[in-house]
């Protein structure tokens, strides 16, 4: 057992399967029961059974949690060299991370699993990899694969014989993931180099080592100041993370293929995992993936590293506190209270004039760009519109000055929370005034007046 498994819990679910809640895949997996055999089949059906598809999770599983190469490959088709080189080394490369908990799961089934005229067999099975970072995540995590099976005769052995990522039960423009947490870059790099950030990681390709070794000592001071400022002025101190997984790709295809497949805009994003926990809880983040994005201008100097992690990991930080369930009929939640206040735990060490983003917050309040300052908060609709992006999220930050400025940090993070634990988005923007006492029109006035005080 290597350095970087440690106490490993092995987590297999067999015969009927588990259903995972996937609020960021605004769907709920069903969990699908395995198929009805006959108690009188012909001696020439096939037929897979239950137990078969739990012996190959269980082959797996012990395969992964002993290290035993030969177990965890036992499941594939032996004639198929490419499959077995890729899962050998997705093998290696688990082995390397700091994971406490893995173990797969049954989900969904598609397809003929039974013949009864003695023709092989071929269909698709879900599989949710469970697993848990030491130190990162609150609660178990998972990525969906895939699998196609195959059952070539009665007494032919079952074969995974193609791995892929699964498909969400359905899609949203919210979330518009095709896969569910997949790929992870276990499935995908080469190699995975790992460096210690604190309790958290950052995991990159080979060739970006001695770049994960400068991000890492900046994810280590950003996961600290965020600590302490939550120990300062927050509640439901046990929802909050110690530590991170930060993940290092380059541009924005590989930004959009890791933990998800979609297209990406962004220069990184923070992206929530439903728990994975079995039994009551109601914690639904169960934890997050940060990935940045090393081509961004934000990589140009050790200041925009900085910035640009502080924002995810402020995004990180309080997603465990999410109760949404996404119901929303006017926009969803406000992105000036999501990305207004980690900008402001990305810049609140330093004065307001020293944003990346204020020169575009002066040219938007000087009428200089497709939308005059109105003295309006910022709605969803327009947030990323056009010439705008920068300017909202300077706007957002400034949100965030302006309460802390005028009620303390305190009651920042309460009305922040408060936002955050609405089942329904439409309640959130509400839930923040009654926070601070205080209605929309007169929050609305004094914080127009602080953006003019503070760009002119």
């Amino acid at each position: 057992m290597t350095a970087g498994v440690v106490a490993l819990v092995v987590t297999v679910a067999t015969g009927a399967g588990v259903g995972l809640l996937l609020r960021d895949q605004s769907g709920t997996a069903t969990p699908q029961p395995g198929v009805t055999i006959s108690h009188s089949l012909a001696p020439e059906t096939v037929v897979v059974t239950d137990a078969e598809i739990d012996d190959l999770l269980t082959r797996h599983t012990e395969g992964l949690t002993r290290g035993d190469t030969e177990r965890f490959l036992s499941i594939f088709d032996p004639a198929n060299e490419q499959l077995l080189q890729r899962q050998r080394r997705v093998l290696e490369n688990l082995r390397k991370v700091p994971l406490s908990e893995a173990g797969y799961r049954v989900l969904r089934r598609s397809g003929r699993s039974e013949d009864s005229f003695g023709r092989g067999v071929t269909f698709t099975q879900d599989v949710s990899f469970v697993h848990r970072f030491a130190g990162i995540d609150l609660r178990p995590v998972s990525e969906w694969y895939r699998w196609t099976l195959e059952k070539k005769s009665a007494d032919a052995p079952l074969r995974v014989t193609a791995v892929g990522g699964a498909p969400p039960p359905t899609l949203s423009s919210s979330s518009p993931s095709k896969t569910v947490y997949y790929p992870g870059p276990w499935d995908i790099w080469p190699d995975i180099t790992v460096v210690r950030a604190g309790a958290g990681v950052v995991l990159a390709r080979p060739e970006h080592a001695a770049l994960a070794r400068r991000v890492a000592p900046i994810v280590e001071q950003a996961t600290a100041h965020h600590s302490a400022y939550w120990k300062r002025h927050g509640e439901h101190q046990d929802l909050v993370p110690q530590g991170y997984l930060v993940a290092l790709v380059a541009g924005k295809d590989q930004l959009g293929k890791l933990f998800r497949t979609s297209e990406a805009t962004e220069a990184g994003v923070s992206i929530g995992m439903p728990s994975a926990a079995v039994g009551s809880d109601d914690v639904v983040v169960g934890g997050t993936r940060v990935v940045l994005d090393t081509t961004s201008s934000f990589f140009s100097s050790t200041d925009g590293i900085g910035t640009l992690t502080r924002h995810e990991l402020a995004h990180s930080l309080v997603s465990a506190l999410d109760r949404s369930s996404g119901l929303s009929f006017l926009g969803g939640r406000p992105h000036w209270i999501d990305e207004g206040f980690a900008e402001y735990l990305a810049n609140k060490h330093a004065p307001v004039t020293s944003s990346l983003r204020y020169p575009e917050g002066r040219a938007y309040l000087a009428g200089q760009r497709s939308r005059p300052f109105t003295g309006e908060l910022p709605h969803n609709d327009i947030w990323a519109g056009g010439d705008l992006t920068d300017a909202h999220y300077f706007m957002g930050e400034l949100i965030m000055r302006f309460t802390a400025d005028r009620y303390g940090d305190r009651r920042l993070v309460q009305a922040v929370t408060a936002a955050y634990q609405q089942d329904n988005d439409d309640l959130a923007e509400p839930a923040f005034y009654d926070a601070l006492g205080v209605d929309k029109a007169a929050f609305e006035r004094q914080w127009a007046a602080y953006v003019r005080q503070q760009l002119t």
